[in-house]
C-alpha cells in the first residue's frame, strides 16, 4: 500500500494558528516505514525552510483518504 505525508503546522507567530497543508506525494511505492522516515525529513525541510512555523504533526495516510475521487 502507498501512503502520502500529511503535515500540520503551526505559527510561532500567530499563537496557535494551525493549519494542514496539502498532502506530499512520496516515491512510488514508499510503505508506511518509508513514509514515516521521510515525515522526519520532510518536517525538517519544511521547517527549515518557514522559520515563523513549526510541525506539530506529521500523519502517513493512504492517498485514497485524503485525495477525492472523481
Amino acid at each position: 500500500m502507498e501512503y502520502v505525508l500529511v503535515l500540520t503546522v503551526c505559527s510561532l507567530v500567530q499563537g496557535a494558528s494551525c493549519r494542514t497543508l496539502s498532502p506530499m506525494p512520496l516515491i512510488e511505492g514508499a510503505g508506511l516505514m518509508g513514509c514515516m522516515i521521510a515525515s522526519q525529513i520532510e518536517g525538517a525541510k519544511w521547517s527549515q525552510a518557514h522559520p515563523n512555523f513549526y510541525v506539530s504533526r506529521a500523519a502517513c495516510r493512504p492517498p485514497s483518504s485524503v485525495f477525492a475521487k472523481t
